[in-house]
């Protein structure tokens, strides 16, 4: 049997090193080869070969010279895949920095050290694009701080809901009796989706802001891919969910299905991407329950916090309901018809169901009260309802009750001389069986609530009085009605039931 030549075997490597994705980026000449020179091809003893082909030990020399040869070249070529994953490395990080203020055009990002191997935010992003079958260009990532993620959400909502609406819904509320004492609900809100997200993208700047610090030991890191997916999102569809100022307002009901959308969709991609990328899910250390988690960090009554968390649970569920129906396809769809209530959420069907009507506010005709007109006009939802209710019911009766919500349409009326206002709440049910199932969870809320003797207890009114409050519970429109008025003074109760519902009381 003849010996092969070297230039066969250098061939066959050759043709190895091209099958297994090794190219070269520039023509070098090739390194002699070392004694030292690190090698996968096994060490072969000059009498070994001697013994196998039968040639002399002169021979044997020569061929053994070549394949040392050959070894320095594979050294060579294992050192050029090498460079060129460096050289990778530090194209992805330069397309993360194209478009940022202040950094040169195709220059590496400022102030990362070179012994440290900065987070690669920018090739996760660009993989969960590609995962979420989303065709655009990268964006532009900085790692920031989480103050600077919470100041970035809080500058966004201020954009979106002006004119001190947030300070406003916390008087709302207060007057509702739902929180105890007014709040300003979008710092709160900003606190919690900065520490749940751990990024937000910035649209003044096209910058997709990521928490970029160390988490303290015992508490969980930032979640990392849900920024990014969250980040994403709201750069391709943020305009189309949320009208830009100036436009119709959304109400309380309609902006939190909105952003159920928003973040169910990146739950589930964040969720199914680190099903096939482990390493992208950071694990948690401590349960939400704890109280030193992060979130139970911010200081909120429990309705506002439950308020501003809920996109981030049943709006995975809608999600994922959505993926099943039609994959990503059935979720890019959804954001050309948002749904318009957390009822919807809820209940995905509602929203898959094209014969089901969207629901409307109730129309109260004349909403002025002796001269007052409301400082706050607006719509809570199935959710805000099952939240309130449950303070003071279990939560099987809570869900029951608000399970048959239609529709509902909160006023309140300022009482500068008194520590809450006065606030008058309409709603409006499926039928009589499910407005009495709210009435009746309702009466007991507010027994519980003022801790005082009715005055007038029917199945169709409910009357209270203390020093403070005047409490009137009314079931009106043909029965499938529950009106609230809660004011300061007896009076003014009197004037919002004689306005607000010119009918008499209806029994189930």
């Amino acid at each position: 049997m003849s010996q092969p030549s070297p230039a066969v075997i250098l061939v066959i490597l050759v043709a190895a090193g091209a099958g297994s994705g090794l190219f070269f980026s520039r023509s070098k000449p090739v390194p002699p080869a070392t004694a030292a020179a690190k090698t996968e091809i096994t060490t072969v003893e000059p009498g070994m070969l001697s013994a196998v082909s039968g040639t002399d030990a002169g021979e044997s020399s020569d061929l053994l010279a070549q394949i040392k040869l050959l070894e320095g070249q594979v050294e060579y070529l294992q050192g050029q895949v090498g460079a060129l994953q460096d050289e990778n490395s530090q194209l992805m990080q330069k397309l993360g920095t194209l478009g940022m203020k202040g950094v040169p055009k195709m220059e590496p990002a400022v102030g990362v050290a070179e012994e440290e191997e900065p987070p690669d935010f920018v090739g996760m992003g660009i993989e969960l694009m590609k995962f979420r079958q989303i065709q655009s260009l990268p964006v532009p990532t900085a790692g920031v701080t989480q103050s600077e993620v919470e100041q970035a959400i809080l500058t966004w909502m201020r954009q979106k809901q002006p004119n001190e609406e947030g300070p406003r819904f916390g008087l709302a509320l207060t007057a509702l009796g739902w929180i105890d004492k007014p709040v300003d609900l979008l710092p709160v809100k900003a606190a919690l989706w900065a520490r749940q997200l751990g990024g937000w993208y910035d649209q003044a700047s096209g910058t997709l802001m990521v928490a970029d610090q160390d988490s303290t030991p015992g508490m969980p890191p930032p979640d990392r891919p849900l920024a990014i997916a969250f980040g994403q999102l709201l750069r391709e569809f943020g305009g189309t969910l949320f009208p830009e100022a100036g436009k119709v307002p959304l109400t309380t009901d309609e902006r939190l299905a909105r952003e159920c959308l928003l973040a169910g969709d990146a739950g589930l991609t964040r969720f199914l991407f680190s099903l096939q990328n482990p390493a992208a899910s950071p694990a948690s250390d401590l349960p939400s329950e704890d109280p030193d988690h992060p979130l139970n960090q911010v200081q909120a009554p429990v309705f506002v916090r439950e308020l501003a968390m809920f996109p981030f649970r049943p709006g995975f569920e809608f999600a994922q309901t959505l993926h099943s129906a039609g994959s990503f396809a059935q979720l890019n769809a959804a954001y050309s018809r948002p749904p318009q209530s957390c009822a919807e959420i809820i209940e995905a069907e509602r929203y898959l169901d094209n014969s089901a009507l969207p629901s409307t506010r109730p129309d109260m005709g004349n909403v002025t009260v002796q001269d007052h007109a409301p400082y706050w006009d607006d719509s809570l939802g199935r959710f805000a309802i099952y939240t309130a209710l449950r303070t003071y019911n279990s939560d099987e009766d809570a869900g029951q009750a608000a399970r048959g919500w239609q529709a509902d349409r909160l006023l309140t009326y300022a009482s500068p001389d008194h520590k809450r206002d006065h606030a008058a709440w309409q709603t409006m049910w499926l039928s009589p069986e499910q407005a009495g199932l709210f009435f009746k969870a309702m009466r007991n809320w507010l027994l519980q609530r003022y801790d005082v003797k009715a005055a007038t207890d029917t199945p169709a009114e409910l009357v209270l009085d203390t020093p403070e409050r005047h409490v009137r519970l009314l079931l009106n429109r043909n029965g499938q009605g529950v009106l609230l008025l809660d004011a300061a003074t007896p009076d003014f109760a009197e004037a919002m039931r004689s306005t607000l519902n010119p009918q008499k009381p209806s029994a189930p």
